[in-house]
């Protein structure tokens, strides 16, 4: 095992799999689950997200440890939003059984309000800069202090500026990265806190849901960390608006805003926005996801559309800077018969792929978030196929509060057709990109307003 591992942070992944794959049959029993982990995680190395699904499935059937086994369990609930093909249904069933294997936890009894401010707690795996951090940022900077108290609750020692912006002016921060789940649940019981607002749901194997599994607070919704039902009782609400939520299915009652949320750049965008300046070059699509995202089904569709745009080529950029992904997706691509197309690993420089890009095929079924935002925050118009589940409509979501309406698609030939007028009509592109309303986009005061205002109601 120690050797899977090894090659893992060598970044060998495909070694790694063949030694693990070996190990299954004569490790002990209790530590099954331990390679199914690192299966996982060699999967995960590959971009390869049924594989990575599988292992964290296994790894949650093997496991005996329930605390380690729910996080399994979250990471396989997360992993199956990468899937095609996964309905409601489906999910509802992954989701009961995850709310089971809470069925022994004992809610603690919550407190009376203490003042006459409405207390606040959100939770969050970290408060570094993320992809959600560009979302709920200003929900603990701009919030209305004469009536709400906001403190932060951190599941990871780890700090960066935006941590340190946090602890500014939140008015309390607390790390809780030493403290069990059921003791982080008492200390915010105990803090006085009135709502908690989970940002995590079941990214990072779920730590925030274990948290809140023990009821802290009277009231606790999820919100802008994880764009789809928890599954978990002790989850009142959903945070979300009608185009989000139109038709999929929640555990949670839904606390419907105008819009679930509001984008807000860090510097680093703000000076890329700024500095941009498109060159001449082929038109050149773009998608600039999480290689995990890039699904058969989507690569069919980009196939075809590169096929009917024989002038055109495709940038593909990672969010992470692993060589492994990068040399899988180039040899993926090679089934599709997709030859024009650039490869790219993640890189903090990814900001000038924009200069070269005129129009973003966004990944299908699980569309981008930061990077539809960020996409339209630069001017780059995201073709987006709309889809049923409320994590594949986040993109579309976006599309829609960017007044960009018409970037948005409902099912698979209509945005290969979609694609492809658009990269024969320049005109109608330059158009789209002219009505990105970028101002609606990142209007953070209404959105802050709305969310706490629909907090007041639900107290």
């Amino acid at each position: 095992m120690d050797t899977a591992k090894q090659l893992l942070d060598a970044q060998r992944p495909l070694e790694a799999l063949d030694r693990l794959k070996k190990l299954l049959s004569t490790v002990d029993a209790s530590d099954e689950w331990r390679i199914h982990e690192l299966i996982g995680a060699a999967f995960h190395d590959l971009a390869n997200p049924a594989g990575a699904a599988q292992a964290y499935f296994n790894a949650a059937r093997t496991d005996k440890f329930l605390r380690s086994q729910r996080a399994h369990f979250s990471n396989w609930i997360f992993a199956l939003h990468y899937l095609p093909h996964v309905d409601a249904e489906t999910l509802d069933n992954e989701l009961a059984i995850y709310n089971s294997l809470f069925r022994d936890v004992e809610p603690l009894d919550t407190v009376a309000r203490r003042g006459e401010k409405i207390s606040v707690a959100f939770i969050a795996p970290n408060f570094c800069d993320s992809s959600a951090a560009r979302f709920y940022e200003p929900l603990l900077t701009d919030f209305d202090r004469d009536n709400f108290t906001v403190t932060a609750w951190s599941l990871s020692a780890e700090e960066d500026a935006f941590t340190r912006k946090i602890r500014r002016n939140v008015d309390a921060y607390t790390d809780i990265s030493e403290t069990s789940f059921e003791e982080s649940a008492i200390k915010i019981r105990d803090a006085g806190c009135d709502v908690l607002v989970d940002l995590g749901g079941h990214t990072e194997g779920g730590a925030t849901l274990q948290v809140a599994a023990y009821k802290p607070c009277r009231v606790q919704v999820t919100a802008v960390g994880y764009f789809d039902s928890t599954g978990l009782d002790a989850i009142d609400y959903f945070v979300g608006d009608e185009f989000l939520t139109a038709g999929a299915h929640f555990t949670e009652k839904i606390l419907s805003l105008e819009n679930a949320f509001a984008f807000r750049p860090n510097e680093q965008m703000i000076q890329a926005r700024s500095q941009r300046r498109p060159f001449p070059h082929a038109l050149t699509f773009g998608c600039l996801n999480n290689f995990m995202k890039l699904s058969d089904d989507y690569l069919t569709a980009v196939a075809k559309i590169l096929d009917a745009v024989p002038d055109a080529q495709i940038i593909f950029r990672d969010t992470t800077p692993l060589a492994s992904r990068q040399r899988a997706l180039v040899e993926r691509l090679k089934t599709f018969g997709i030859e024009r197309a650039q490869v790219r690993r993640g890189a903090d420089n990814f900001f000038t792929d924009y200069s070269e890009i005129d129009l973003i095929l966004d990944a299908f079924p699980y569309p981008g978030g930061l990077m539809t935002a960020l996409a339209l925050y630069m001017k780059v118009p995201v073709l987006n196929l709309r889809g049923e589940l409320a994590s594949s409509r986040t993109g579309a979501d976006i599309l829609r509060i960017a007044n960009v309406d018409e970037l948005i698609v409902a099912d698979v030939d209509a945005f290969i057709a979609a694609a492809i007028d658009l990269a024969h009509n320049r005109a109608k592109l330059s158009a789209l990109t002219e009505k990105i309303s970028v101002d609606k986009m990142t209007d953070t005061n209404g959105f802050v307003a709305d969310f706490y205002a629909k907090l007041s109601e639900v107290i």
